[in-house]
């Protein structure tokens, strides 16, 4: 099921920034594989809506998945709480990953066909047609914590940002 968010218009003119990126934090991989479609001002973006700059696409992430649990009760659970000095080992396999999508271009074309206060950001999850997987198709796979979108501006050879 697509997720659309609005989040507001960047303060810079389409060709004050180098880069642009769509940051999604806490996303989970503890169900099946999929792609991750990002468009932008299209909130009626589908599985099957093309990935062409004329329906907003703007990128994809991918989520290789766990596929679900199949372990003891309590095996998938992530540890909460602050870890030991002591505790050398890696974090727990379904910490939430961090995916970054560059939208440079897309926002670039979006800024200049818009005036909106906002640009809403659509995320399509697109599973993979797989024999193999036993994870309900049902289910949604696409869940993250937030969505951040971060502009860089050139700086100037003296280290000063450009106007």
């Amino acid at each position: 099921m697509a997720v659309t968010i609005e989040l507001d218009r960047p303060p810079l003119l389409p060709d004050a920034f180098t880069r642009a990126d769509l940051e999604f934090r806490g996303v989970d991989h503890s169900g099946p594989s999929f792609e991750a479609r990002v468009f932008l001002n299209n909130k009626r973006a589908g599985a099957g809506t093309a990935t062409d700059p004329a329906g907003g696409y703007a990128g994809s992430f991918y989520v290789f998945g766990h596929g679900g649990c199949f372990g003891e009760l309590g095996h998938c659970d992530i540890p909460v709480g602050p870890r030991g000095p002591f505790d050398k080992r890696l974090a727990h396999p379904l910490t939430p990953q961090f995916k970054t999508v560059i939208v440079t271009d897309a926002l670039r074309r979006l800024l200049q066909a818009s005036d909106d206060d906002k640009v809403s950001v659509t995320v399509v999850p697109v599973v993979p047609e797989s024999q193999v997987s036993r994870v309900d198709k049902a289910v949604d796979p696409l869940k993250f914590e937030s969505v951040s979108l971060i502009t860089y501006e050139a700086a100037s050879p003296d280290g000063a940002v450009a106007p």
